[in-house]
């Protein structure tokens, strides 16, 4: 394990912590998966997107296991899948599901006292906790190790060079340690970023188990850099302005996702790794990504052939909704 706190100089281990770098630490949560595994168990989101998309859920006999409940655990289950109908997936607490996870994060491994998000929402995650512990969390547990152990000297041995091109690209500057929660399930997106410096990343999506997983952290969290405060935002929004086009609200977004993929394929090439990017892998943002004129205009800015002023005004120019 990598011990290397440089930017804000932590002074603890936390014990779901798996790996860290200088600008990540890697984390195995039993209540974040806990609260994931339940979130699908009610939505049904990911399993959904992933095979409208053609992609692999990876089977680790979960629908078995829920099969082989005696009586009154699944009781427990079936009552606890209603109840993250009712109270998360369309409700309130799905209002609050980015505080949800940073209040998960910081819970005693076994039972939570803490009653912020209602009484019934800690009731529910502490009965279900012993089920999920005995008949779920074991394979859930090693299936993000085996994730994490694929590529963690990949991430640490690029990290470097892909965030300072994604610095000088953004116009800012990274500033936190980034926490990376692996969850065997995850949002319809298997990745996404509850909060600038935290991500989730699915180890359940077949995709994860390439170097896409790279990219998605090194993405995911680029919303630290890319956030409303960066020379890049600002430039699209201010030349929007003054020329009076339309400021697509996705165009940021989708530039983001580019610039970040060419920074990993880089970095990986560089050591003679293959990578395909998750624009074309995941069919992210397609409208862009299917553009010529968009993956050049951001080809010729990433190899500072034209200004973050320039590269603003051609991006507007395209009018891709």
């Amino acid at each position: 394990m990598s011990i290397n706190f440089t930017l804000i100089g932590q002074k603890s281990i936390k014990p779901d912590t798996l790996f860290t770098t200088d600008h990540f630490t890697f984390h195995n949560n039993k209540w974040m998966n806990l609260h994931h595994f339940f979130y699908e168990q009610a939505s049904h989101g990911q399993k959904k997107h992933l095979k409208d998309d053609g992609v692999n859920f990876i089977n680790t006999n979960d629908s078995l296991a829920v099969e082989q409940l005696d009586n009154n655990a699944k009781e427990i289950f079936l009552s606890s899948v209603s109840f993250y109908k009712k109270n998360v997936i369309n409700q309130p607490l799905l209002i609050k599901s980015g505080r949800i996870l940073k209040w998960l994060q910081q819970q005693p491994y076994n039972k939570i006292a803490d009653t912020t998000y209602s009484s019934s929402f800690t009731n529910v995650l502490n009965t279900l906790e012993p089920i999920y512990s005995k008949y779920f969390w074991e394979r859930h547990k090693t299936q993000n190790q085996l994730l994490l152990d694929r590529f963690k000297n990949t991430i640490s041995a690029n990290e470097k060079y892909v965030i300072k091109k994604l610095e000088n690209l953004s116009g800012n500057q990274w500033s936190k340690v980034v926490r990376v929660d692996i969850t065997a399930y995850g949002n319809w997106a298997s990745a996404y970023s509850p909060a600038s410096d935290n991500i989730v990343v699915s180890s359940m999506d077949s995709l994860m188990h390439s170097t896409l997983f790279v990219e998605f952290v090194f993405h995911e969290s680029s919303h630290l850099l890319f956030d409303r405060s960066s020379l890049f935002r600002k430039s699209l929004f201010q030349i929007s302005k003054e020329t009076n086009i339309k400021y697509p609200r996705n165009l940021w977004h989708a530039a983001m996702f580019y610039l970040s993929g060419l920074a990993t394929k880089e970095a990986l090439g560089n050591s003679n790794i293959e990578h395909d990017l998750i624009m074309d892998k995941k069919k992210v943002f397609e409208s862009y990504y299917k553009n010529e004129d968009f993956r050049n205009i951001l080809k010729t800015y990433y190899n500072s052939k034209i200004d973050i002023k320039e590269c603003s005004t051609k991006l507007l120019e395209l009018k891709i909704s």
